[in-house]
């Protein structure tokens, strides 16, 4: 019997994921912006395509700055990804593998 995976629970996930991100926001548009950039690299962690090179190419167009680059890639994977135990990740990768749940994350990304 498996449990069905709650989305309130995966929006918890995501908050737990983001934290390290966005907990030093301050004003909207730096909320708006680390919002946005959790929600790149949580698209890349739960397709398990989050590899040192995935990331960094996929924050270059968005950073343009190496230094930047390299901050967020180690914000990503020393806090962000390790905010998730093992098992949480394995909850949020198996809800994302449902094409169904997969394709919210598209609406999620016209938020911002």
């Amino acid at each position: 019997m498996s449990k069905t995976i709650k989305k309130e629970d995966i929006e918890k996930l995501f908050e737990k994921f983001s934290y390290p991100m966005t907990r030093s926001a301050i004003t909207s548009d730096q909320k708006k912006a680390s919002l946005g950039l959790s929600k790149i690299l949580w698209l890349a962690f739960v397709s398990n395509n989050d590899s040192e090179e995935n990331i960094y190419n996929t924050l270059d167009p968005i950073v343009k700055n190496h230094e930047n680059n390299i901050s967020f890639s180690s914000l990503y994977f020393y806090k962000m990804k390790k905010a998730l135990t093992k098992k949480e990740t394995r909850i949020a990768q198996k809800y994302y593998s449902n094409k169904e749940n997969f394709n919210e994350l598209e609406n999620w990304f016209d938020q911002f």
